[in-house]
């Protein structure tokens, strides 16, 4: 949870002179909200940076490009305090600009070359990245920004209430955390990260800041009058130019290209689409493609469309946007998109025809969709050419989806719903962010499984003392997820924190064997892990608390207490390594093929969860409401045995499988157990 921001960091002696502090009460309470809630959302970055910044260094191919998120990890943890305290002055600043012409603040259009030559290579993409993030803010928080937009301009014209209607424009806080970037003395692919932090952490959530001052500003019975004749949004000017009617498009509607979504991908319309509804009777095929490719070509030229009464043209853009999003991230690779677009056409029709497609995340169209796009990412990012076996189970789950919701036309027809209402809208697109986020989540959480259950064999049963074993998990864990990053566990970074980790157990042992000893220097362990900590940002204060427990051993005696010799480290339990080895492959969100062999059926199967102490394993089905239980043994004796798959060509996870098909375990097999899962929401039936 992060700490509450306390806006005193810089003092009235720092802010300038016509800072919120000496505005009217108003605006004054207007500001200090605004300054409180970005700098929660910034100090929220600063803490969810590690996981961010570690997942995109995993998904990174080149070192050069691991390297640059790793140290900026490193730089996030000791400049957090400066930019923090840097921000708050240049946002007070910016918030206090009463009067300025709002077009002053805005980055010149990058689509005037005129206006970039003279830059060097970075301030030309620096200033690229922001005018980008203004631009997605302008359009991503159209509707509070314009109710906040016209609420200040009512206030403006109360007197003694001087305050611009864009005095909280995105473009003034955008460039509020661009000025406090200034002072940071580090190379641009550093900056530029940073950048692409804020935007994703602060940017994404600046809704919040505007829908706060909106009610506030409501408080004091200021509502918002009539629509401005300005308009923020660079996307809204470019509709303006085409001639499309103020309000008439929905701002993230706006700019969609019909034939950026669909054309380059031919597997959006089923090969021999037009042949099948040629001659058919009805509402075919060929009609409803049609209608849809009108709605986005009018929404790409900034016009509102005009579709049959039945469809809702934006929940068809909706759907556009979110493909579009999918389409443009860098990591799909081209080898891939063909394969992904096969998911379109029939997810469309499943959203036309069942409206909780968008109002429910864990929609079976919906989740099916994001989690095939992040296992393409997974097998476009791979270190070795995936298997064709895994490559061809990945195609039968796609091709089951494409079967499952490839909608007759006409039953699409019947079962439309209306156009979704703007908050609804406006929920999916920062839900399709949050979910993201949560298999990134879920992806660093399998290396961190990884590591643990290395650690633990590696510790064995030694009875450690608390804090060498905090040391073990706090300090060597996340080095050890670094070295993991870099180079996978048989790198030599990885080989040398080992190293260390074994000379730390080794100075603990009460009978060191005369080589143990001769090679145990407990100033030398002591400033080679300052080295190694600090080499990866913890802080000094950190790196102390972490080594605190190793240097009372040191100074007492130089070893750990005597232990009893039923006590001494012994070789971890076959059922131990089977429970770390299925920690690392089970985490929630995977995806398996089964065999099911009393009914001789495959199941794509993903996984609810996994309960170690209780040896037990969840998996969801696919596209139905039933959830499998098995034993974990069970679940095991399946995968060694090749009627269970991990859908997944991540080194670790085929290392673990690698591993158990190696361990002597017990095995068993037991009947399987299907249940209902009342609590998920189930597909649109045909």
């Amino acid at each position: 949870m992060t700490q509450p921001f306390a806006p005193a960091d810089v003092t009235d002696a720092d802010a300038d002179p016509q800072s919120p502090q000496t505005a009217n009460p108003i605006v004054r309470a207007l500001f200090e909200m605004a300054v409180t809630v970005l700098g929660e959302q910034l100090r929220e970055m600063f803490d969810k940076a590690d996981d961010i910044l570690f997942d995109s260094a995993e998904k990174a191919r080149a070192g050069d490009e691991q390297r640059v998120y790793l140290d900026t990890m490193r730089i996030v943890r000791v400049q957090r305090a400066r930019i923090i305290r840097a921000f708050v002055e240049a946002l007070r600043k910016a918030l206090a600009g009463v009067g300025e012409d709002a077009d002053q603040t805005r980055a010149p259009d990058s689509s005037d070359i005129g206006q970039w030559t003279l830059q060097d290579g970075d301030a030309l993409e620096e200033r690229i990245a922001v005018s980008n993030m203004e631009a997605k803010a302008s359009a991503l928080h159209a509707h509070e920004l314009m109710d906040l937009q016209r609420r200040l301009a009512q206030l403006a014209g109360v007197p003694g209430h001087e305050v611009s209607p864009e005095a909280m424009a995105p473009q003034r806080i955008i460039r509020a955390f661009q000025a406090s970037m200034q002072q940071l003395n580090v190379d641009f692919p550093i900056k530029l990260v940073i950048y692409k932090l804020f935007d994703r952490v602060v940017v994404s959530r600046l809704s919040e800041v505007f829908v706060g001052a909106n009610q506030l500003l409501a408080q004091h019975g200021i509502e918002p009058g009539p629509a401005p004749a300005f308009v923020s949004a660079p996307s809204a000017r470019a509709a303006s130019s085409a001639g499309a009617e103020a309000g008439a498009v929905p701002e993230w509607a706006r700019g969609l290209d019909a034939g950026a979504v669909f054309a380059p991908h031919p597997a959006v319309v089923p090969d021999g689409l037009a042949a099948i509804a040629s001659g058919a009777r009805g509402y075919g095929d060929q009609a409803l493609a049609h209608d849809i490719a009108h709605i986005l070509s009018a929404y790409g030229q900034g016009q509102a469309p005009q579709p049959p009464q039945w469809l809702p043209a934006e929940n068809v853009a909706l759907v556009a946007r979110m493909f579009d999003d999918y389409f443009r991230d860098p990591r799909l690779t081209d080898a891939f998109k063909p394969l992904f677009a096969r998911l379109q056409w029939p997810v469309m029709k499943a959203a036309l025809a069942d409206p909780r497609f968008f109002a429910a995340a864990e929609h079976p169209a919906r989740r099916a969709v994001h989690d095939v796009f992040d296992m393409l990412l997974r097998f476009g990012s791979a270190e070795a050419l995936p298997s064709a076996q895994l490559v061809g189970e990945l195609q039968g789950l796609i091709e089951a989806v494409v079967r499952r919701f490839d909608l007759n036309p006409e039953a699409v027809r019947a079962q439309a719903g209306t156009a979704l209402a703007p908050q609804v809208a406006d929920a999916f697109l920062h839900e399709q962010v949050d979910q993201q986020q949560k298999k990134n989540h879920n992806r660093i959480e399998r290396v961190r499984r990884v590591v643990a259950h290395e650690l633990r064999c590696r510790i064995a049963n030694r009875p450690l003392p608390v804090d060498v074993m905090r040391l073990m998990l706090s300090g060597f864990g996340p080095l050890l997820c670094l070295d993991y990053l870099r180079s996978g566990i048989e790198g030599a970074a990885w080989t040398q924190t080992m190293q260390w980790v074994d000379r730390v157990l080794d100075s603990l042992e009460p009978d060191m064997t005369a080589s143990a000893a001769g090679r145990i220097d407990p100033s030398e362990i002591i400033a080679n892990l300052t080295r190694m900590l600090g080499r990866v940002g913890f802080s000094e204060a950190r790196i102390d608390q972490l080594l605190a427990g190793l240097l009372r051993i040191y100074r007492d005696d130089g070893s750990a207490p005597s232990a009893p010799v039923d006590t001494l480290p012994q070789p971890v339990s076959i059922e131990a390594e089977l429970q770390g080895l299925l920690s690392v492959l089970l985490v929630p969100g995977a995806w398996f093929t089964l065999w099911e062999p009393s009914t001789q059926t495959k199941h794509w199967l993903r996984l609810r969860s996994y309960y170690p102490a209780q040896n037990g394993v969840l998996f969801a089905h696919y596209m139905e409401p039933r959830v499998l239980s098995l034993r974990g043994s069970t679940f095991a004796t399946e995968l060694v045995e090749g009627r269970a798959l991990p859908i997944d060509p991540e080194p670790e996870v085929q290392v673990a499988v690698a591993r158990l098909l190696k361990l002597p375990f017990a095995r068993e097999t037991a009947a399987w157990a299907w249940v209902a899962d009342s609590g998920r929401v189930a597909d649109q039936p045909r």
